[in-house]
């Protein structure tokens, strides 16, 4: 059914701004998580670099002295491997619930749009068929399409996640 008058125009706009708030909201989620994790790993940074100037403070000679800077120098790749799953679990997760708004909307669009063009095919004038059968094979190629982009952009992103789970595997 077509949505013409100002009732329908308008509860579509209220319908419009509730989803806009909701991935507002979704992607604000991450960031406050994202904001946590730095946080806590600011945090945890700042207790082990107290922890380390006091044990090279404790130091009785230049031997203990050299150790504790060299121990101390090394970077720490399970720390920083922790650190980059925990950022990739966030924007994943994000990233997930963002996609699936998106899906669910271009899918109510879609029947939108199919229910449009039938009640045009009902009102249409004689002699107009084929007009609206080829408005009806471009509206399914183009859900094709998208359906066809979408699933090889899924397929990119789980190869990608399974790369670089692999590649920190080998690293830990």
């Amino acid at each position: 059914m077509m949505k013409t008058n100002p009732q329908d125009l308008m509860k579509m706009q209220v319908e419009a701004f509730r989803i806009t708030g909701e991935a507002a909201a979704k992607a604000l989620e991450g960031f406050q998580k994202l904001a946590a994790l730095n946080m806590e790993t600011a945090k945890s940074s700042l207790e082990q670099s107290t922890e380390q100037i006091r044990a090279l403070l404790a130091a009785k000679d230049a031997k203990t002295l050299t150790e504790l800077v060299t121990s101390y120098t090394r970077p720490s790749p399970e720390k920083f491997t922790a650190y980059a799953k925990a950022v990739l679990a966030i924007s994943k997760d994000t990233g997930s619930d963002l996609s699936a708004m998106v899906e669910k909307q271009v899918e109510e669009s879609n029947a939108q749009l199919a229910a449009a063009i039938e009640e045009l095919a009902k009102n249409a004038p004689a002699g107009s068929e084929g007009a609206v059968a080829f408005v009806r094979q471009a509206l399914a190629a183009s859900a094709k399409a998208y359906e066809q982009v979408n699933n090889a952009t899924r397929q990119f992103a789980e190869k990608a996640e399974s790369t670089m789970t692999a590649g920190a595997k080998k690293k830990a």
